[in-house]
């Protein structure tokens, strides 16, 4: 077999795992993988989808090395490269993890997943610069990203000591080029701005997620302490005023009221007034 059609099947096989434990919950699946087990007890793949099942779901990190270990013995080891990498990031022992994220990319160099988790355990390992060019090969591979990639990979531009936090903000604008405005990575860009001291783009930015969040008094909130933090106390108390107003025509629940708790901390801050 070689080794595109083992790339082939090993996705197929991780589509269905997925499907499967989605339409039938994790202890119902590990059920049918025992059963299956019992009538084909050398069959690899069952081994690395039991494995899976341990490591991301039931956080049973020792079954799950026995699973891939046996999985190793019956047939490609690099068909289980990519969980043992899963399983020793997981595990916090980030050069293993690193090692099979090697082994799996060396035969495997267009799956994007592997580039990601191996960033991260580059990063861990404090080896910023592997990371970030991972995480370029990452996005290059990968045709739909979600927000928490795009995150992780701007946590760690930011932290190069030249030029980082602009690499990051560009990172999230390039994200939310691909995936359309989204809170999470415009609120990261928020505090970036910040950081390198441009507010009046910090407040534009802020002001983008007016109408995707509903001119929630969340959101007023939010731009109140920001308007606060750059030195706008009035527009700030304006913002407040309104939050606040809108939260008393609303039934109370936990989070309005920490809501409500936390404009009343805004007004103490000193020049709110």
């Amino acid at each position: 077999m070689n080794n595109t059609t083992l790339f082939f099947l090993f996705g197929l096989f991780l589509f269905q795992a997925d499907v499967a434990m989605a339409h039938e919950g994790t202890g119902a699946h590990l059920d049918h993988i025992n059963e299956a087990l019992e009538k084909t007890p050398d069959k690899q793949a069952l081994y690395i989808e039991r494995g899976a099942i341990y490591s991301s779901e039931a956080g049973m990190y020792e079954l799950a090395l026995k699973d891939f270990q046996r999985a190793e013995e019956l047939g490609s080891p690099v068909a289980v490269a990519y969980q043992l990498g899963l399983l020793f990031y997981r595990s916090a022992e980030f050069a293993k993890s690193r090692a099979y994220f090697d082994r799996y990319i060396n035969q495997f160099p267009d799956y994007a997943p592997a580039y990601e988790y191996r960033a991260k355990a580059a990063y861990r390992l404090g080896d910023a610069k592997q990371a970030m060019a991972d995480f370029n090969t990452f996005f290059r591979l990968q045709k739909q990203t979600n927000p928490g990639s795009f995150i992780a990979a701007a946590k760690i531009y930011a932290s190069a000591k030249e030029g980082g936090v602009d690499a990051a903000i560009a990172l999230l604008d390039q994200g939310m080029q691909q995936i359309g405005l989204n809170p999470q990575l415009q609120s990261y860009a928020v505090r970036l701005e910040l950081q390198r001291n441009r507010p009046e783009q910090a407040i534009a930015r802020q002001q983008s997620m007016k109408t995707m969040l509903n001119d929630s008094p969340a959101w007023k909130a939010e731009m109140a302490e920001l308007l606060l933090n750059t030195g706008k106390p009035a527009e700030a108390a304006a913002f407040l005023d309104e939050a606040e107003a809108q939260l008393a025509k609303l039934k109370a629940t936990p989070a309005r009221v920490n809501l409500l708790k936390t404009i009343q901390k805004l007004r103490q801050q000193p020049g709110s007034n």
